[in-house]
């Protein structure tokens, strides 16, 4: 089944950030099963500082590979950097302050987070997205990134590797980006009802249909895992 080779050929690094805001360190995994458990568990931690790190986290994991395959930790980290105290940009000779988690109100960012939480139980993936993209550093995909985690047995990210590929889901690019557009925001919708009908056909072939994580161990079919296979395809 070239579905379920293409899951399971996902390599994308098991990296992420352990400690605190101030002082984060890198942190990796055998096996992107074990990624998304501790990805899952940050985010929905009661912690305003651990849900937080969860974000930065996987903001750090999203940006240490590059497009070309390569990694790049100084890069991901200086991303996590910009995140919590901004970033100063030059566009068209003028000079402007992207803001950072230090400019805003004390806990909104976890508060935000809280929300997107809230939508997602809910399946307003939608508008989950739309919540997350008012922290530091985030655009649509990154937000996507930040709710597969948050729900992977719903959820799965959407970038322009997989918008590129997959035509047919509908998404509308800005450059190399999925843009912020309106109709981007209710595509998504539909694409996690796919990555969910796909996920739920799959499971019900039975075990042997199953993907097999680097450990040997066999799982289910989530959203996630399809999205996974997509981006592998």
């Amino acid at each position: 089944m070239k579905f379920k080779e293409h899951r399971e050929a996902y390599s994308y690094p098991f990296v992420a950030l352990t400690g605190t805001l101030g002082q984060h360190n890198h942190i990796e995994f055998d096996t992107s099963s074990e990624l998304d458990a501790y990805h899952h568990q940050l985010l929905r931690s009661t912690r305003d500082e651990q849900s937080v790190l969860g974000y930065l986290s996987v903001l750090y994991w999203g940006h240490y590979s590059t497009s070309k395959g390569t990694t790049n930790r100084n890069r991901a980290l200086s991303k996590v950097q910009a995140a919590i105290y901004g970033s100063n940009i030059i566009r068209k000779g003028v000079k402007s302050r992207r803001r950072g988690l230090v400019d805003l109100p004390p806990g909104q960012a976890a508060r935000l987070i809280r929300e997107a939480i809230t939508l997602v139980d809910s399946a307003r993936y939608g508008e989950a997205i739309r919540v997350l993209c008012a922290l530091p550093q985030l655009k649509f995909a990154f937000a996507s990134k930040i709710l597969a985690f948050v729900s992977p047995s719903t959820c799965g990210v959407i970038d322009s590797v997989i918008a590129e590929k997959n035509p047919e889901f509908g998404f509308k690019l800005s450059g190399k980006y999925v843009s912020t557009v309106l109709q981007n925001f209710q595509h998504y919708e539909k694409y996690c009802a796919l990555l969910l009908a796909k996920a739920k056909a799959l499971n019900e072939l039975g075990t042997a249909a199953h993907w097999v994580d680097r450990d040997g161990q066999s799982h289910s079919w989530r959203a996630l895992d399809v999205e996974r296979a997509f981006y592998g395809g």
